[in-house]
């Protein structure tokens, strides 16, 4: 049974004192807003390029907004890719005195900017840092989800969660509206979109979606070809990435797959792509793993080193496709415009996946490894014959 989650102990006592704004206000306050805050502080890749279409439909809402977005120093580099967002504060981990410092400047800044409206862009989980953050800004207006979950939707979920929302009193301490998913959004995009559909209801759901620059893009380029160097090539050659790691074993597709869909992809049938593979910090080795076996099978394919974040996102913006696990890599691809293949186990594809024509995904919920490579091979094939979204 699904359960509202409170705010945490110190946030519940302040939440008490805080002064509320009449039931009758919320809509309003909103409908006026002049500088918005966007919480969103979890360290999940996906989950924080998930949330870029809902701050993207904020900004065609309120274009003339001041639109600030508090996320953890680890998303910097994607939160300064962010379009519309006119300032980003990064929350660094409190390591040492340098790093504290940091930390209260940007509590202090936030503070600053006194915003109408902070949305607190809860998925999975309610977040205690961001519950103190929305607190300690002084926002006339919170917005956020108590009720958080992966999974399926309940069947008693309001058709209009945001219209639930505004008919009666605040439902909890610290929310002024507390958004519940609505009925029909089975995809995450879909349900961080509930969370503003109701200040802006003519909103579509864009793609998710990073700005890079030219030199972002020159940079990324570069490492490219790099990595490259020695993997054959013809001037039509498509460039085809495959990142074999994620954070969790249970969502990691087996490494002989992989390197039977690089050996079979590399075959005169299938035009001879170039493959580039990627480390990740967090896997180191496995990437290395694969690019052996293949060379055992006499294919050879780059090897791009583990690089942070900023790094793998402008490399993305040189491939044709990648071919990787349900994970962080993954959605950066697709907010780079770059087509997809992904494996998934533990997440439903329905709710985490790109959803869109350009992207295939595979679902085994209980074992990863049943997924044929003949299937990524076919769907692979598919997907070439279309052009990155540059």
């Amino acid at each position: 049974m699904l359960q509202r989650k409170p705010p945490a102990g110190v946030v519940r006592t302040l939440a008490r004192w805080r002064r509320r704004p009449p039931s009758e206000d919320r809509l309003a306050i909103a409908s006026g807003a002049a500088r918005i805050l966007i919480i969103k502080l979890h360290d999940q890749l996906g989950d924080f390029v998930l949330v870029t279409p809902a701050i993207q439909a904020l900004r065609e809402r309120f274009p003339n907004a001041r639109l600030a977005l508090l996320t953890r120093a680890y998303m910097a580099p994607l939160a300064g890719r962010v379009k519309g967002v006119d300032v980003v504060w990064d929350l660094p981990r409190i390591r040492s005195v340098a790093s504290l410092a940091r930390f209260m400047g940007t509590a202090l800044q936030v503070m600053r900017f006194r915003p109408d409206v902070v949305f607190v862009m809860n998925t999975v989980s309610r977040s205690k840092s961001a519950d103190a953050y929305a607190w300690l800004s002084g926002a006339r207006l919170i917005v956020g989800r108590s009720l958080v979950f992966a999974g399926e939707v309940p069947s008693d979920a309001p058709e209009d969660p945001g219209a639930r929302a505004l008919e009666g009193p605040p439902s909890d301490l610290l929310y002024d509206l507390d958004i519940d998913v609505g009925r029909g959004s089975r995809a995450q995009i879909e349900r961080l979109m509930d969370l503003v559909r109701w200040v802006a209801p003519d909103a579509r759901t864009p793609r998710v979606h990073l700005e890079l620059s030219t030199a972002d893009r020159e940079s990324g380029r570069k490492h490219l070809d790099e990595a490259l160097q020695g993997a054959p090539a013809t001037p039509d050659s498509k460039v085809v990435g495959l990142h074999p790691g994620a954070t969790n074993p249970l969502k990691v597709w087996p490494l002989e797959s992989f390197v039977e869909l690089g050996a079979q992809l590399a075959s005169p049938d299938h035009g001879e792509p170039r493959l580039v593979v990627f480390d990740s910090p967090r896997e180191r080795g496995r990437a290395a793993a694969l690019v052996a076996g293949l060379a055992a099978r006499g294919v050879i394919a780059g090897l791009v080193p583990a690089r942070g974040i900023e790094d793998y996102t402008a490399i993305c913006t040189g491939l044709d496709l990648l071919v990787c696990n349900d994970s962080g890599a993954m959605h950066i691809a697709a907010a780079v415009g770059v087509p997809t293949v992904s494996f998934h186990s533990l997440g439903d594809p329905r709710e985490w996946a790109p959803q869109h024509d350009r992207a295939v995904a595979f679902h085994a919920p209980r074992d990863i490894t049943t997924i044929p490579v003949s299937a990524a091979v076919e769907a692979v094939r598919a997907l070439r014959s279309l052009s990155p979204e540059r």
